[in-house]
């Protein structure tokens, strides 16, 4: 089935794109874009995981990076009751909505995505480009396993520690989504944008 195919690449990213040799100076600017965006375009203003370690601020909001090609923010960090929410674990069965996004280093706001599950979001799509295929634009939960080393990097680094209903935005660089492959509408070398929400947490 087309869509089942083209689905599984879009999630295995990188990992199945062999052979691909990383461009420093991309990656760099990539990496150096990134966080200038999230510490620029946020209210409250974002800071990293280190500095909020040392910040005399209460509850200042952060994000967090992975190897520097893989940064998180999740939303609800502080929200009331988080520490009972169920905690994603490697090997638990994850179930998200999402918005997958192109990355500009701007904001996403007037952005149509390249993948979605949202149904808003797939209702204003189709609004102003006709109707979607529903093989490949489905509003059922995207369902992952956490640690899933097939998974794209990006999303296998993000996933773990999230927990049940959080809100939560990952900023890929090629490196840790794509590589150098074109997928879809998604150009070469591309820094990518997911923004989900954890649905539901199936322990392992």
């Amino acid at each position: 089935m087309i869509g089942r195919f083209t689905i599984t690449v879009l999630l295995l990213g990188v990992s199945l794109l062999a052979g691909c040799k990383q461009d420093d100076d991309t990656l760099t600017t990539q990496q150096t874009s990134i966080v200038n965006y999230l510490e620029s375009s946020h209210s409250p203003r974002l800071m990293s995981e280190k500095e909020a370690e040392e910040s005399i601020d209460e509850n200042p909001e952060y994000y967090t990076s992975y190897g520097n090609n893989t940064y998180r923010y999740i939303a609800t960090t502080y929200a009331e009751g988080r520490d009972s929410w169920t905690e994603v674990e490697v090997g638990d069965r994850v179930e998200i909505y999402f918005d997958a996004y192109v990355f500009n280093y701007s904001s996403l706001a007037n952005t149509m995505p390249y993948w979605s599950n949202r149904e808003e979001t797939i209702a204003a799509m189709e609004e102003t480009g006709g109707k979607l295929n529903p093989e490949f634009w489905s509003t059922d939960p995207l369902v992952m396993t956490a640690g899933d080393p097939d998974l794209m990097e990006g999303l296998r680094s993000a996933l773990t520690g999230c927990r049940e209903g959080d809100s939560v935005e990952v900023y890929m660089t090629y490196a840790a989504a794509y590589g150098s492959g074109i997928i879809g509408l998604v150009p070469k070398e591309s820094p990518v944008a997911w923004l989900f929400t954890v649905e539901k947490v199936t322990k392992n």
